[in-house]
């Protein structure tokens, strides 16, 4: 349709300004609603973690990022574990959706990380970001 103008996007500094228009009472509604979320995660986060130890990931510390889309970041070291201990992690996380995602990302990260060959350096530890999608890095170092 040529007589159509096309839809004019917003840049960066009015939508700054949109932001600041909000009303103090819908600030502090999505405020708490951001809290709310961040602690509904982090609950289910933590009760996965005696799990997810069975399964062969041994937490060494967490970070809350607080944004638009808080989540968790939690710092794993992966340690052996037996099929039988990694399928009763998989049961006891099956009504714990985040942490049933977290078991499945951290796995398929580990089947990543025996197949990268980098000389002269160890995994440090596995980065997970709990969160809307899930995602993991696996960190390298030095070795020694």
């Amino acid at each position: 349709m040529p007589n159509e103008e096309p839809k004019s996007k917003k840049t960066l500094s009015e939508h700054a300004k949109a932001v600041a228009a909000i009303p103090g009472e819908k600030f502090a509604e999505l405020k708490a609603f951001g809290a709310e979320k961040v602690q509904e995660t982090l609950s289910a986060f933590l009760s996965a973690l005696p799990a997810l130890k069975q399964a062969g990931y041994d937490l060494r510390e967490f970070e809350i990022e607080l944004g638009l889309t808080p989540k968790v970041i939690a710092h794993f070291m992966p340690h052996a574990a037996t099929e039988a201990d990694v399928a009763a992690a998989r049961e006891a996380l099956k009504d714990n959706k985040i942490g049933a995602s977290m078991l499945s990302v951290l796995r398929r990260a580990g089947d990543m990380h025996r197949q990268i060959k980098a000389p002269g350096f160890e995994c440090a530890h596995m980065e997970i970001d709990v969160g809307v999608i899930p995602a993991v890095r696996l960190r390298y170092r030095a070795e020694g």
